[in-house]
């Protein structure tokens, strides 16, 4: 063949690719491995990435692990979060490093911030080998299914759609004993019990105790199937726990716990309590800038815990929403932009919505039009500003390798009251003639 028609074929193959990349999925994991991973390569990253997305855990590895190293290069740079999950989890610390070398510092911060898990999270148990069928095969197609993966075989092999979320399970007993020509959809049963990534070892210890089952499917939040926990893992987690509990029994702690030291709980805690004793008083100075102002209209100083307690509120639900997207591996340092956009606009909207409504609230009580342009004004921008910054604090706490669950109200109050105080004050300030 010609290069001009090697290219052509290329060329129809990325459309393809593009154009129904599920359908391309299903084709490209029924490929043998060298095929698959032949095939794929020749994609763009973006579609590449796709496929990955879409195959299952096992395939997705073998195909990452094949590529070249600029090529996984360009996949982790692109790759959405709960991809660089499903790719890089299972990987030892030294395997990432070696891998991760290569990329610039600040890229190799992201990458490593969507994989820190807590040690008794799911995660430093879960394997990429599962065993999937789709829903819509045959119990044939599925038996070659199993051939083509070459995973270990397990007495159950979990079913999915085209887009790789689990839909139920199969036990190969089942397989063995139906006819070739039967779908998977008629025989397969209910999923018992699944996890997130970031349950902890409890989480999977009273599955274990509650079900009988030899793979634990584990989930993202799209309930995309990331990888398993085996059964020898399971035990192994029981095992450990047993070991903890005996630790304890003499006195050696293995973490901290509710009822852990009070010196421990101490040390953690005065820190931040001395920080927001800091933010108060700069709070207090922002107001102290404009006492005259205050004292001359003492109807500002009624307005003021309005527009604070506002933007507090706002700027906790952006702050809610981001810790758990990055609990859940949703986001990473690299969405800060995309995430502070919505939240602009979410506050916007809903500044001028609470404005129009305190506005009107108090031209009936002072009878001012000057004092309810100042207090919607200052509703708006403050919305906006406490949107953006419960946004951007727990990435940035995060990304420093704060954990954001722990001090991002602090330093968010502190945002909301010493920004809701001068916007508010300062526009007063302004139209001060109007009041």
């Amino acid at each position: 063949m010609s290069l001009t028609a090697n290219a052509t074929v290329d060329l129809l193959c990325q459309q393809y690719v593009e154009l129904f990349p599920t359908e391309a999925a299903d084709v490209l994991q029924a490929l043998p491995d060298d095929e698959l991973v032949a095939e794929s390569a020749r994609l763009p990253i973006d579609s590449l990435i796709e496929i990955i997305d879409f195959l299952s855990p096992a395939r997705a590895q073998l195909l990452f692990l094949e590529l070249e190293s600029p090529k996984k290069v360009e996949v982790l740079l692109a790759a959405p979060p709960r991809v660089i999950l499903k790719l890089l989890t299972t990987w030892n610390e030294e395997e990432r490093a070696k891998l991760l070398d290569v990329l610039d510092k600040g890229s190799r911060k992201s990458i490593e911030a969507v994989l820190q898990f807590s040690p008794e999270s799911v995660a430093t148990l879960m394997s990429s080998t599962a065993g999937t069928v789709f829903v819509e095969m045959s119990v044939n197609e599925a038996i070659e299914q199993i051939r083509v993966e070459s995973t270990d075989i397990t007495l159950t092999q979990l079913v999915v759609d085209h887009r790789n979320r689990l839909l139920g399970r199969v036990t190969t007993h089942a397989l063995a004993l139906t006819q070739g020509d039967a779908r998977i959809r008629e025989i397969m049963e209910p999923v018992p019990r699944f996890v997130n990534i970031t349950d902890s070892h409890n989480t999977v210890i009273k599955i274990l105790e509650e079900s009988d089952i030899d793979v634990l499917p584990v989930l993202d939040e799209e309930q995309k199937l990331l990888g398993v926990v085996t059964h020898n893992k399971l035990t192994s987690v029981i095992q450990q726990d047993t070991q903890a509990d005996l630790q304890r029994m003499v006195g050696v702690s293995t973490e901290e716990r509710a009822l852990s030291s009070g010196l421990r709980s101490i040390k953690h805690r005065l820190p931040w309590l001395y920080i927001n004793l800091f933010t108060a008083f700069l709070a207090a100075a922002v107001v102290g800038v404009f006492e005259n102002l205050v004292a001359q209209f003492t109807a500002l100083a009624v307005l003021l815990p309005v527009v604070a307690g506002q933007s507090g509120n706002a700027g906790s639900q952006a702050m809610a929403v981001a810790i758990r997207g990055l609990a859940l591996r949703e986001i990473s340092f690299r969405q800060w932009f995309a995430l502070s956009r919505k939240e602009l606009v979410v506050g916007l909207i809903n500044g001028f919505l609470i404005a129009v409504v305190c506005g009107l609230a108090v031209f009936l009580w002072q009878q001012s039009i000057g004092l309810s342009l100042i207090i919607s004004i200052s509703m708006i921008l403050a919305l906006a500003v406490a949107g953006i910054s419960g946004a951007l604090v727990p990435i940035l706490l995060a990304r420093f390798g704060q954990d954001p669950a722990t001090s991002s109200s602090i330093i968010l109050t502190t945002i909301t009251d010493v920004v809701g105080f001068f916007v508010f004050l300062g526009i007063a300030t302004l139209l001060a003639s109007h009041i």
